[in-house]
């Protein structure tokens, strides 16, 4: 079976913490640095960050006992890169199809489509975002509700737009989003997928028979794929339950994994 869909594991505190990075909450997360108590020097701490890195590479080993290494696929979230075009020209252009998709994905996600111009105005100025800019400095532009950080950073990616949405690490409601079909048959189509049984996108535009025309199947699967390859996956660490480190990944042309952006809060003392 393949893995499931990805559904955020990392708790709300974290992603808090996380996103006031970006926002700006300094003292936050200066308050809970100093309740660790770490006394290792600057330069202690740069050579930890540094080994911790090396070691949170998609596929690398955890040689630590006490800390815990997790790797999550995230090819099953919408690529908001779909939502805005580059020109021949080198202009920025709103792709219209992917505006009603994109209102389905963020209802399905728990959230209101009101947010679409904001996230489209967001990319419009930043031409094609560069491998350090994340879904976290969306949510910090855009001056999200920290009730909607979970659901956000659960939905939605931001990666090169030629990353495709992955059907086989899509929830069941991105599939519904994504096609424009009832949960019920998306939840078909997600075990079939599961079961070996869908393994491309042939087959599953093959699985609506004579409704793929209807409808307009073509176009909305423009932007997927099915398969069990993914390219964008990230790393995070946790040690008592709270995550420390977050690493996001993807796979360059020639076929390796780059760091886009990352997050290190802390560094356990047991990374020597």
């Amino acid at each position: 079976m393949r893995t499931q869909a990805f559904v955020l594991p990392i708790t709300l505190f974290v992603l808090l913490l996380i996103a006031g990075f970006y926002i700006g909450v300094f003292a936050l997360q200066q308050t809970h640095v100093e309740s660790l108590k770490q006394t290792t020097s600057a330069e202690v701490q740069k050579s930890q960050v540094i080994k911790l890195s090396n070691q949170s590479k998609v596929g690398a080993e955890n040689i630590w006992q006490g800390v815990e290494r997790n790797e999550i696929i995230l090819d099953g979230l919408y690529n908001l890169n779909h939502l805005v075009e580059t020109t021949a020209l080198g202009g920025r252009i709103v792709n219209p199809n992917q505006v009603s998709v994109l209102e389905r994905v963020l209802k399905g996600c728990g959230l209101e489509s009101a947010l679409v111009p904001g996230l489209a105005s967001y990319l419009l100025q930043t031409k094609t975002p560069a491998r350090n800019v994340s879904i976290l400095d969306i949510i910090a532009e855009l001056e999200i509700p920290s009730d909607n950080f979970t659901k956000m950073l659960s939905c939605l990616r931001l990666t090169s737009p030629l990353k495709k949405i992955n059907f086989a690490y899509a929830s069941s409601s991105m599939i519904a989003s994504i096609l424009d079909i009832s949960l019920a048959r998306a939840e078909k189509i997600k075990r079939l997928i599961q079961e070996g049984n869908i393994n491309n996108k042939g087959e599953l535009i093959a699985f609506f028979g004579g409704e793929a025309k209807s409808l307009n199947l073509d176009k909305k699967t423009m932007k997927l794929t099915v398969g069990p390859n993914y390219e964008h996956a990230a790393i995070y660490w946790t040690e008592q339950n709270e995550t420390f480190a977050f690493f996001d990944q993807s796979l360059d042309k020639n076929g390796a994994w780059r760091l886009n952006w990352n997050v290190v809060l802390w560094v356990p003392e047991i990374i020597k």
